[in-house]
């Protein structure tokens, strides 16, 4: 691969810088490990899992239930360094951290070299400082244990080998061992993170109708198609309805609606070049396509209802649908209007039907290829999981999707308002553009005097936010052919659709339990997006000085040529202190949460295990609503996840049915910690009540005798 080439002095740098800081880190006292680095519980589900599975008793975090609630990848990845957890709980810890360390450098290696190739030298340079020593993309992507630093790291791989892809495809023909590459990084960032397939499904679209208008239109519409059914439910029935009763529905019209919707929208036209027809005639197109798909969808799914297969749907949202979809549809192709000379295509423009049958051949032969691969990749992990399981998904998913449905559970809930439902909150689950949400708030701070009162604050961020799009949308008016040639270089179309979708396949399912940590690739698409907008000032900015520095440059003279140099020179040395100062913030916090020398050797890893220990007999299997770093520190005992996430199928139906005392009973768990007002709302529903008998108290939590046998009837 690219990535393995000769490293750049800069390039060798860096890793060294990385490496040297989390080095650190990893020799720092024991204690640091699971209380300051690995600090959320669910990495540790990763943990025991694999360490379980390297001591031959499958993939179970318990040794009793098997579990596949987890990214296969990063599981493949743990397994052999937790080999070593049964000579010492800490050592694998160590190595984790390096390993994480050498993925944080070469994702941003990789983002270096697709930003220099596509941008310039300057903004390479800081873009790659900026992803290797961010401290928000730190801490939730290479901190926390989880699966995201090999997520980032295939993302960028992925958008890396579509940019080289874009530069070979316009010279030479495509052969198919091409497009097999594309599948299988496209499989790899599949299987670090599965929702990562929307990203995989939407990257096919862009590779496989290349130099034709469509790639460019399609990602987008699906998209705007997504948005526009599921918001027109949301409107007309409100936040708790929609999340309790009318999400499946929805999807199932978002579906329906992608297939009618794209269909009508090609063979009326308006997947041709934008410059191919006048503004009235795609306004007309456009129109006219939405509103007999509207048409036909309506119908579709009436007889759906009918036969038994839809369920029941407000007929109102159809017009709302339309309308929005109409709007944003229609201002997406008049925008691509206004710009349609700078988006080039290989072939010339040609009529829907024409352009289908010259190019369906080769479509269906590349779209086979591709999707084939990704396809059949995804088809044998699922089949696998159903054979082993029981169940095709990852439960941990479908338990989350459950909690959504509930009005009052004690985990976090699904998205509630319209800043949630579009991923625009902030500081929270929903938060989904960090670290230019902080941006945001910085601006919003400064807004404070000319728009004050402590209950605007959600105000002055959205108009702060507001204000960034305005002035992108100017930089990329001003500079639109640089910015239409390297958005197609970069990929960033793909890019921004399979992030704007994998954010609505959360808030729009009713999804409970949504983490931050899920938002990498929109991590990722800051990054290049401020990269590219970055460059956009910085050229005009460049060639200025130029001008004026050499209007007195005599003719021939080598003068122009040398302060171009000198430009260049002088903005990469600013790029390199900017650089720096993010390295010196990023190692006095590295340097400060992983302390030498500080804590004693015998303390314990977690204050609540010698209460555990000291409270339960030897070989005791003990309940825990979470329970993920007791699991992997605890001695001669055994910690079973009781709210489902990394426990299996069956345990996960035993709780819909409130029968979860009787299952655990029956795998011999006899022990239960935890809070016992959480054990009386939703998703426990109080089912625990009967059977347990307080014996002790401990931070807020009971521990409890689970009895066989419930101690009064309903």
């Amino acid at each position: 691969m690219n990535f393995l080439k000769r490293f750049s002095l800069f390039e060798t740098l860096l890793t060294v810088v990385v490496l040297s800081v989390h080095l650190y880190a990893a020799l720092s006292d024991a204690y640091n490990f699971p209380n300051s680095w690995f600090s959320r519980d669910d990495a540790f589900y990763y943990f025991k899992v694999a360490q379980n599975i390297t001591e031959g008793l499958g993939s179970t975090f318990d040794g009793i239930n098997l579990t596949n609630g987890y990214h296969p990848l990063w599981m493949m990845i743990c397994i052999p360094i937790f080999a070593l957890a049964r000579f010492d709980l800490i050592l694998p810890l160590r190595i984790l951290l390096m390993v994480m360390a050498g993925l944080n450098a070469v994702t941003a290696i990789l983002i270096y070299r697709l930003v220099k190739s596509n941008l310039s030298h300057a903004v390479a340079l800081l873009a790659a400082m900026f992803w290797a020593f961010n401290i928000y993309i730190h801490s939730v992507v290479y901190e926390f244990g989880l699966e995201t630093p090999i997520a980032a790291f295939a993302i960028v791989l992925f958008i890396y080998k579509l940019s080289q892809f874009e530069k070979e495809w316009r010279t030479k023909p495509v052969i198919t061992r091409q497009l097999a590459i594309l599948a299988f990084t496209a499989v790899m960032a599949m299987f670090s993170r599965l929702d990562l397939v929307f990203l995989a499904v939407i990257c096919g679209i862009w590779i496989i109708f290349r130099g034709s208008a469509i790639r460019f239109f399609l990602p987008v519409d699906m998209v705007i198609i997504f948005v526009s059914m599921t918001s027109s439910v949301a409107l007309r029935t409100g936040f708790e309805s929609y999340n309790s009763f009318y999400v499946s529905s929805a999807i199932e019209l978002v579906l329906l609606s992608l297939i009618v919707k794209t269909l009508f929208l090609y063979f009326f036209g308006a997947y041709q070049h934008p410059r191919m027809n006048s503004v009235w005639r795609t306004v007309r197109q456009t129109v006219s396509a939405l509103t007999a798909s509207t048409i036909i969808v309506v119908v579709l799914y009436t007889l759906l209802v009918q036969f038994g297969i839809g369920k029941n749907f407000p007929r109102s949202a159809f017009l709302i649908d339309w309308g929005i979809s109409t709007i944003l549809i229609l201002a997406l192709r008049l925008a691509a209007y206004l710009i349609g000379k700078n988006i080039s295509t290989s072939i010339q423009p040609l009529a829907p039907i024409i352009e289908l049958k010259t190019n369906w051949k080769k479509w269906l032969n590349e779209g086979i290829t591709y999707y084939g691969i990704l396809g059949g990749a995804l088809g044998l992990y699922m089949l696998y999981n159903k054979i082993t399981f029981g169940t095709s998904s990852p439960v941990s998913g479908q338990i989350k999707r459950w909690w959504g449905t509930m009005t009052n559970t004690v985990y976090e809930r699904p998205a509630s308002n319209w800043s949630s439902f579009f991923g625009l909150s902030y500081g929270g689950t929903f938060d989904a553009w960090q670290p230019a949400s902080d941006v945001f708030l910085w601006f919003a701070r400064i807004l404070r005097p000319a728009y004050s009162g402590s209950d605007t604050v959600d105000e002055r961020y959205f108009f702060s936010m507001f204000i960034f799009a305005v002035l992108a949308f100017i930089i990329f008016v001003l500079n639109s052919r640089r910015a239409v040639n390297k958005i197609s270089h970069m990929a960033l179309i793909p890019l921004a659709a399979g992030c704007g979708i994998q954010i609505l396949s959360y808030t729009t399912i009713a999804y409970g339990g949504a983490k931050e940590w899920y938002w990498v690739g929109q991590m990722v698409l800051v990054t290049l997006v401020g990269s590219l907008l970055l460059d956009l000032i910085l050229k005009p900015l460049q060639h200025l000085l130029l001008r004026h520095r050499s209007a007195n440059a005599k003719p021939m003279s080598r003068a122009v040529p040398e302060k171009t140099r000198y430009a260049r020179v002088a903005f990469q040395a600013i790029s390199v202190l900017l650089g720096l100062s993010f390295a010196y913030q990023f190692n006095n916090y590295v340097t400060t949460i992983m302390r030498h020398n500080y804590f004693p050797a015998d303390r314990p890893f977690m204050e609540v295990l010698p209460f555990l220990e000291e409270n339960t007999p030897t070989g005791s299997v003990i309940g825990m609503t979470g329970g993920g770093n007791v699991g992997y520190f605890i001695k001669d005992r055994t910690i079973v996840n009781m709210d489902g996430l990394i426990n299996s199928n069956e345990y996960f139906h035993a709780l819909q049915n409130k029968e979860a005392p009787i299952y655990l009973n029956e795998h011999d768990m006899d022990i239960i910690f935890a809070n016992a007002q959480l054990l009386n709302v939703p998703p426990y529903y109080g089912q625990f009540t009967r059977y347990l008998e307080r014996y002790n108290t401990y931070g807020g939590k009971g521990l409890y005798y689970l009895l066989a046998e419930p101690k009064f009837n309903e």
